[in-house]
């Protein structure tokens, strides 16, 4: 086995995860620390995580929000990294670190995961939606990861709820963001799901309203994308009856449009859990480093 290490880093608005692996994308650890959204203080962060292994990695991986050129390096955009522009990301951690970077977006590292070693993996077309602050996204069609004409391909968070008016708040991803789920029945997940688990029927009713708010979403991709499964992931995700209740939800609204040409896609827990950004960032990074 090739002793080549790589630290992939998963960047998120809540949270960073990242873990030291080699290129079979085994995982011992799954680390994870706050995230600070403020104007440099990301790289800060990234430091404190990568000048550590330094002397121990061959390149690093990184997963990334927002709209990204994947051949230079570039995040145009950054999601809930607001005051990001154009930052070239790979050519900044290139010049400080001397190792190799790829940066790919969030929700596309998330698909290549599953696709790579994961549960989409025994499909040609599939989608990964990642349950966060806001909603992630990654397509495989036909094999591929298809990124679009411009980058933004799996940007399911744009995706508006009230056609009639383009200004309004009903995005997918402000609706479909788990502190939508959590509401008033906590202060994070873990609260929430302990609720959840004692019978709270607040919690209860807040879970069904947020599965039929995701199962719509999914109703929406089906009828653009006709796959035949859709992989979920995301902290939330972690909990069997977030992926039970979206699949009842789902067989709802196929059900109440039986007439209609939508097939009912297959709904599974992403494989890799929270580390699919992660093991998406290390097959992104060998692929155009053209090791596998």
């Amino acid at each position: 086995m090739c002793d080549e290490r790589y630290l992939a880093i998963d960047i998120g608005g809540t949270s960073i995860k990242y873990i030291l692996t080699d290129r079979n994308a085994e995982i011992s650890k799954i680390n994870e620390m706050k995230t600070d959204r403020d104007d440099g203080e990301l790289f800060t962060s990234l430091d404190e995580i990568i000048a550590p292994h330094l002397n121990d990695i061959d390149g690093i991986a990184l997963s990334f929000p927002g709209k990204i050129n994947v051949e230079k390096g570039i995040a145009h955009t950054a999601g809930a990294f607001r005051w990001i522009c154009d930052l070239e990301v790979k050519s900044i951690l290139e010049k400080k670190y001397l190792k190799h970077v790829w940066i790919e977006n969030d929700g596309k590292c998330g698909a290549l995961a599953e696709f790579w070693k994961g549960n989409l993996s025994d499909v040609k077309n599939g989608v990964f939606i990642g349950l966060g602050t806001e909603i992630a996204g990654g397509i495989i069609l036909e094999g591929k990861l298809f990124r679009g004409s411009f980058g933004s391909s799996g940007e399911f968070s744009s995706m508006l709820g009230c056609l009639k008016n383009p200004d309004n708040e009903e995005r997918f991803g402000k609706i479909g963001g788990y502190k939508n789920l959590i509401g008033n029945c906590g202060s994070d997940g873990h609260e929430f799901f302990e609720k959840y688990h004692a019978g709270d029927v607040g919690a209860e009713n807040a879970l069904k309203e947020y599965s039929r708010t995701i199962a719509a979403g999914i109703v929406n991709i089906q009828s653009v994308l006709d796959v035949e499964k859709f992989c979920i992931g995301g902290g939330i995700s972690a909990e069997d009856v977030v992926i039970d209740e979206i699949r009842e939800s789902l067989r709802e609204f196929i059900t109440v449009k039986l007439g209609e040409a939508i097939s009912e896609p297959a709904i599974e827990k992403c494989r890799f859990g929270n580390a699919s950004g992660c093991v998406g960032a290390l097959y992104n990074f060998l692929c155009m480093e053209k090791i596998i």
